[in-house]
């Protein structure tokens, strides 16, 4: 009889979900979340990357008694511990004799969705939200002051609290990211407080650019440009949480925006990086540790890597809240325009600069986009408790309700398949 212990799983709701797969598979790479141990608490890793900053000068040195300090820190689509990070350095610089009534706290949106209160609070704490500024970023603002120049000639603009601050400082986490090969850096200053417009152009530019992608930084101009913006927008100095497979924190990196950022990067892959010898006919991925809107979708980029064209890919997501109507209308409209041709489709909309979600925000057409892409090239099974059968159907998914199913279901596409499974879809850096 097999052992619990020796059985495969997914991460469902934090926890491992084990499961017997079907006798005809041939398991081919099982992607185990048992990554190494942070090295101490989150105030003792911020504290030393703020005394060992890389390739610039202590936070305590930028900072001035008198200078305004524009702190941007990344919203709450990441688990990363952002409020006691935060905490941190407000302590640092209360330390250097900058006074409270200086220090503006922006939350680095992009277009995403604005905070409430509650959020605020609860993520950072009462005590910080009610004696510092918050302010939530608007893409959309009349105010927005010019900072820098994508390659196409656009102006990007940002607010500013943040234009007119002495010290930017800038809170993220490093983690793979689709576009930007990771996440942290730059990104918290573009697109993270940058205008709709920068962001719209340069996200129809470069995300099915063939230098972009998963895990890619050298040759990659989304990343490229994200890194020349923040540097003429004058991103002082990060401070960056490098999340492990199980979203928790691994370790903090300090310093300049773009050196800090490809140290946290080096640590980034250490832990995360997974070797898949061959690809497979099926991929068992998971949304985790995305369970957000559109975000949930992102596994997709990793399972794509590694699975063979035409093969396919089983999704496990959770999914906190609904999804919007016009969200899933879109994808109705889409299928039923183009057929087996989305991602002939998907170019059409890009080059021509139009959004896939008429009115809808850069994250959700990003989402619609790039899942449309992924369709193209693979049978795709969805299965989740927080999604009904009617909505994945009209998203384009085949729909199960549990694993056993989605097996059964994936059968249909695949006998006999060769399998990897991916507990942590959301974190992982395949190397093929």
């Amino acid at each position: 009889m097999t052992e619990k212990k020796d059985l495969p799983y997914i991460i469902h709701k934090g926890a491992p979900l084990y499961f017997q797969p079907p006798g005809t598979w041939r398991k081919l790479t099982f992607a185990g979340v048992e990554d190494p141990s942070p090295a101490g608490d989150v105030e003792t890793l911020t504290e030393h990357a703020l005394n060992t900053p890389v390739t610039s000068p202590p936070l305590s040195t930028l900072a001035s008694a008198s200078g305004k300090v524009a702190v941007l820190v990344e919203d709450l689509t990441r688990a990363s511990p952002k409020g006691r990070v935060l905490r941190s350095v407000l302590t640092a610089l209360a330390s250097a004799g900058v006074k409270r009534k200086h220090i503006t706290v922006v939350m680095a949106l992009g277009s995403h969705r604005g905070l409430t209160d509650a959020e605020l609070e609860k993520a950072f704490g009462r005590d910080l939200v009610a004696h510092y500024e918050f302010m939530n970023h608007d893409c959309h603002a009349a105010d927005l002051i010019p900072a820098g120049q994508l390659p196409s000639g656009r102006v990007v603009r940002i607010p500013p609290e943040v234009h007119d601050a002495d010290v930017k400082i800038g809170i993220g986490s490093i983690f793979p990211h689709p576009m930007n090969g990771f996440g942290g850096g730059g990104k918290i200053l573009f697109p993270g407080v940058s205008d709709f417009d920068a962001i719209l152009d340069h996200h129809f530019t470069y995300t099915f650019h063939a230098g972009t992608g998963l895990g890619k930084i050298q040759g990659n101009p989304f990343y490229e440009s994200v890194c020349a913006v923040a540097r003429s927008a004058g991103l002082d100095f990060i401070v960056n949480s490098v999340l492990d497979r199980r979203d928790h924190l691994f370790d903090v990196v300090a310093g300049d925006p773009v050196e800090a950022h490809l140290a946290g990067i080096e640590m980034s892959k250490s832990i995360l990086s997974q070797r898949f010898h061959e690809k497979s006919d099926l991929t068992l991925t998971t949304s985790f540790p995305y369970k957000e809107g559109p975000q949930i979708v992102k596994a997709l980029a990793p399972a794509s890597m590694v699975t063979k064209e035409g093969g396919c890919i089983i999704l496990h997501a959770e999914c906190d809240g609904t999804l919007p109507d016009a969200f899933i209308e879109s994808f109705e409209r889409f299928h039923a325009h183009y057929g087996n041709a989305l991602m002939k489709g998907v170019l059409h909309y890009f080059n021509e600069g139009r959004l896939i979600m008429a009115g809808g925000a850069i994250d959700y057409n990003m989402a619609l986009a790039m899942t449309l892409a992924v369709m193209d090239r693979f049978h795709m099974v969805l299965v989740s408790e927080d999604i009904p059968k009617e909505t994945a159907e009209k998203m384009g998914f085949v729909y199960a309700r549990d694993l056993a199913e989605a097996f059964d279901l994936a059968g249909g596409f695949c006998t006999e398949p060769d399998v990897h499974v991916i507990p942590s879809g959301g974190v992982i850096l395949p190397v093929v």
